[in-house]
């Protein structure tokens, strides 16, 4: 403690040591005791609590050394700005699940059987989930259709049942049919398509029809809420921050490592930022695609940012399906192993103030 001014209230000493944690602890062990006895010599007497000049002063001065790197080390300054874009890319990922998280529920079971009997359907509907690597999980549902289903009349209910309902529009197609005798038929299909939305969920309902029947099907996914792209942008913002902040620290850490210690730390650091490189571009690709996208929504549903992290046939054929997440365990691995190698070397012992 450095209650060497008796005068010195211990409330105003708390409150600088309080607005010291601004600054890197190196600063704090080596500096720390001589900032705060100087402040305490400036003090008026009988003052409790540090100046609000003073406070942001101290704040402003610790943020800065937090942001600067150790000079005359470019290989520090290209992998902290590297850090910091990585940082962003799963940030923006971050935002983008916790903005997943706002989104209306998929129709389960009952809802699924509802809808297609909404559309028509007969009875025995197969449902099924759907997952990519830049969606939003979505779902589907088809039913068996009558011959005489009509697509206005099916759109008209969906608008009675209050769903904002689009226009119709026209499908053709044909169904080809394999005989016993080893010979085809093709049978002419018609139908119709439209969309409709309905809190927070956009169904997209398609059906084909022949003479002898046909079928419906449903596809379900969520609409974007105004908190999700907030979300993504804090997350990006503050991925940015805090990869950067990490880097500056693990620079200085580094360069008061012994430096065979040093030289393995900066091995490890290349190895997890080229691990997760890939993962990085598939981030900010599908914030790229999501930003450009019509209201986030494209014919496989409603973009997101996390999604990229669902095994999928991100690279196919040039990788497994577990690609972008194998990467990323690797690579944040391997960043943890470079913060415990690039720990810092032997400080100078704490500062004991010393009463005049």
């Amino acid at each position: 403690m450095t209650a060497a001014w008796p005068n010195a209230d211990d409330r105003l000493e708390r409150g600088y040591h309080r607005l010291l944690l601004a600054y890197p602890r190196r600063h704090r062990r080596r500096h720390g005791t001589e900032v705060v006895t100087t402040l305490l010599e400036m003090a008026e007497p009988g003052q409790r609590r540090p100046r609000a000049g003073e406070a942001l002063h101290l704040i402003i001065s610790g943020l800065r050394l937090r942001f600067r790197l150790p000079a005359g080390r470019p290989f520090m300054a290209i992998a902290a700005l590297l850090t910091a874009l990585v940082m962003g890319g799963f940030g923006a990922a971050a935002g983008s699940w916790l903005g997943a998280q706002t989104f209306a529920d998929l129709p389960d079971d009952d809802s699924a059987a509802r809808l297609t009997q909404l559309a028509g359907g007969l009875d025995g509907a197969s449902r099924y989930r759907v997952q990519t690597n830049w969606h939003a999980d979505r779902s589907n549902a088809t039913a068996s259709v009558a011959a005489t289903w009509n697509g206005e009349q099916v759109r008209q209910r969906f608008a009675d049942e209050g769903w904002s309902v689009s226009g119709s529009t026209p499908l053709s197609g044909s169904r080809v049919t394999a005989n016993s005798d080893g010979t085809t038929t093709e049978t002419t299909l018609r139908g119709s398509r439209f969309d409709a939305e309905s809190d927070g969920l956009l169904i997209q309902v398609r059906a084909y029809v022949a003479d002898d029947g046909g079928q419906v099907s449903i596809d379900a996914t969520p609409t974007r809420t105004t908190a999700f792209l907030p979300l993504v942008a804090i997350g990006t913002a503050v991925g940015l921050v805090v990869g950067w902040l990490v880097a500056a620290a693990v620079a200085y850490q580094m360069a008061a490592a012994p430096p065979g210690r040093r030289m393995t730390a900066g091995g490890l650091w290349r190895t997890s930022l080229l691990a997760l490189a890939l993962p990085t571009l598939a981030l900010y690709g599908n914030a790229v695609r999501m930003i450009r996208a019509d209201g986030g929504v494209d014919d496989g549903g409603l973009l997101t940012v996390h999604s990229a992290f669902t095994p999928g046939e991100y690279y196919y054929p040039f990788g497994p399906s577990w690609l972008i997440l194998g990467l990323t365990i690797a690579g944040l691995a391997v960043a943890v192993a470079t913060v415990l190698v690039a720990r810092p070397g032997k400080q100078p012992p704490h500062q004991v103030a010393v009463a005049n």
